[in-house]
């Protein structure tokens, strides 16, 4: 392994360039480039093969930080791979700083050949009672937030990827034994009504046929797996594919064991032979905790939910705009606006009535629920505008979404409609995309809702893209 410290190198331009790829990424694109260069003088450029460790699990943990300038780093935790690090300026060994555990928790290994800047622990630690810091400690601190900020960003995109609330609850069992599978699998009905069961002879059939599926519980029996590794493994990935598993084992005889598994993230264990009543306390308390937290959850989504149409209100749709602007800089990926109005809508309140107008919204709200792809975010913007964020969505695409929307709406068979000036209730249509029409969320508002005002101004019932109006 060779180091060569930054601060001994006498290649100028080199040290220009990869000061200059560093800034360009995600964690460091707003630190000024000679605050930058100061850090980076304190480093030390370290080569690694394939398949090095940079960081062991449950060894002791180096005093360093490491930063990549190229490569790749997988991340693993009890030989289960976590994530992948390949950009320039993507940082590992931070929690040597934020834990003071004394062994690594996780392993980082390289997978191709890879050279990292390698940083003393020491130069981002402060003294207690200090006045002031170090130029590396306040970048050390920028970094955390704006990984922080990225990953909050991550978790409210994939959280809008909801579950039906009337979805039934999803267990499976895993129990070789024929007998004491048929007598859990009845114990389980007799308890937990209306749920999806189903049931496996072996671990290995379960993780593998439900591999990309989560389910709500597993019981399990993972007594067929020889070594203490293959239980801890088998369970690790288990947790991948089941909210929340209970073994019921010979395995949690054992206090020892007992104490593994709840540090490997079992809720409940049971050792074999368990009485009925124990198995039926033990499933009862995971049925009381899986509706509390659904119903936490209906009470947090209605916080941000329209109440008329149950689309996402105001509050959410800024967070999740806030969210794609905050991703792009790492993921190039455009996103598009589509803002909508019901066409004539004050002659339709004016003649049947506000409660007939808030039948209407609730069609148009069922017709953008119904029609926009999974992840997509459908909002009421205000009166009877809505607005659909298509994430990683091309002007191209999002405009065949809008006119399939279009459409929809004006085939749709709502009470009175022939009455509207123009014999059938329909909407007018906006889009626009970011970065293309606009890189800033208010302008690229104000391009849909321009769209919005000519499409109206044309005659109505029309997509109008901001595209078209530069041409």
């Amino acid at each position: 392994m060779e180091r060569v410290p930054l601060s001994v190198r006498t290649d100028h331009q080199d040290f220009e360039v990869l000061a200059g790829r560093i800034q360009e990424s995600r964690y460091f694109q707003n630190i000024d480039i000679s605050l930058l260069k100061e850090l980076l003088r304190q480093g030390e450029i370290v080569n690694f093969k394939a398949e090095e460790h940079l960081i062991q699990e449950n060894e002791a943990r180096k005093p360093e930080i490491y930063v990549l300038v190229e490569g790749s780093l997988a991340v693993l935790s009890k030989g289960t791979f976590l994530m992948r690090l390949e950009k320039a300026g993507d940082m590992v060994g931070e929690m040597s700083i934020l834990d003071d555990r004394e062994k690594n928790t996780t392993s980082v290994v390289t997978e191709s050949d890879s050279t990292l800047i390698a940083f003393p622990n020491s130069l981002f630690e402060v003294e207690a009672g200090a006045s002031r810091v170090s130029v590396a400690y306040l970048i050390f601190t920028h970094i955390l937030s704006e990984k922080l900020r990225i990953t909050s960003a991550r978790v409210m995109l994939e959280g809008n990827i909801r579950e039906e609330d009337n979805s039934q609850p999803q267990l499976a069992l895993v129990e070789g034994d024929s007998s004491m599978r048929q007598h859990l699998e009845s114990l389980i009905k007799k308890n937990w009504e209306n749920v999806v069961l189903e049931t496996y002879e072996d671990p290995q059939t379960f993780l593998r046929e439900k591999e990309n599926q989560l389910m709500d519980l597993l019981i399990m029996d993972p007594g067929n797996y020889q070594s203490m590794n293959e239980i801890r493994d088998a369970i690790l990935v288990a947790k991948q594919q089941a909210r929340s598993i209970m073994i019921v084992s010979e395995f949690a005889d054992d206090a020892e064991n007992r104490r593994l598994l709840s540090q490997w993230g079992v809720s409940e264990f049971l050792a074999k032979p368990c009485p009925d009543f124990d198995f039926e306390h033990a499933l009862n308390r995971q049925r009381v905790i899986h509706y509390r937290e659904r119903e936490l959850k209906r009470v947090e989504e209605a916080a941000d939910t329209d109440r008329l149409t149950g689309l996402a209100n105001r509050r959410r749709l800024d967070e999740f705009v806030e969210a794609l602007v905050t991703l792009y800089p790492e993921e190039r990926a455009p996103f598009s606006l589509i803002i909508t109005d019901v066409d004539n809508f004050k002659h339709y309140n004016d003649t049947h009535g506000h409660q007939m107008g808030d039948v209407v919204l609730a069609r148009i709200a069922g017709i953008l629920k119904k029609r926009v792809r999974r992840g997509d975010l459908a909002a009421r913007f205000g009166g009877e505008e809505f607005v659909v964020i298509l994430p990683k969505c091309d002007s191209g695409n999002a405009m065949l979404i809008a006119e399939q929307l279009r459409s929809a709406v004006e085939e749709e068979d709502i009470p009175y409609q022939e009455q509207q000036p123009l014999g059938n209730l329909t909407a007018t249509f906006g889009v626009a995309t970011f970065p293309d029409d606009a890189d800033d969320v208010e302008v690229l508002l104000k391009k849909a809702d321009d769209c919005l005002y000519h499409g109206k101004e044309a005659g109505r019932n029309v997509v109008v893209s901001a595209s078209s109006l530069r041409s």
